[in-house]
């Protein structure tokens, strides 16, 4: 798969939804690596009672060969996630941005890994901290309609 998609992806909900699916256990075994890396530094600093910080905790990170090989992981797949066409934004979390057109303003649909399904939107600059909750459309409320 490629890293990048040869065209730039708009997703709908029910599109960013179905490549939820398929990418959950990718967002799965990348927390998983983020894990043993935070496990693999936790040991290596408390070796020789290092600070996070000191340059030899890289030095044993190295010499282990562990954590170089998580990363490598990590990094494939993260290329693997995006080339479906979403971004992935803040992966030590899982949390995975989908490009929608929402009126005449190009916005992210948010998923984060232990979601069940996508429920959030956000401007682009506004980041997760801005996220939104989709609105159904028939409750009677003021919804958010995603064009493709």
């Amino acid at each position: 798969m490629d890293a990048e998609p040869s065209e730039p992806k708009l997703f709908t909900v029910q599109e960013a939804q179905e490549v939820v699916e398929k990418i959950r256990p990718m967002v799965d075994r990348m927390l998983r690596a983020f894990s043993q890396i935070r496990e693999e530094i936790e040991s290596a600093t408390h070796e020789k009672s290092l600070q996070p910080g000191d340059s030899e905790v890289a030095q044993r990170l190295e010499s282990r060969g562990v954590a170089p090989r998580l990363l490598k992981e990590i990094n494939g797949t993260i290329q693997a996630i995006q080339s479906y066409g979403c971004v992935v934004n803040g992966p030590e979390v899982g949390l995975i941005d989908f490009p929608c057109l929402l009126g005449n303003e190009i916005v992210f649909l948010c998923w984060k890994f232990g979601e069940p399904k996508i429920g959030h939107w956000h401007r682009i600059p506004d980041g997760f901290a801005g996220r939104r909750a989709l609105l159904e459309r028939d409750d009677g409320a003021q919804s958010v309609t995603i064009v493709h």
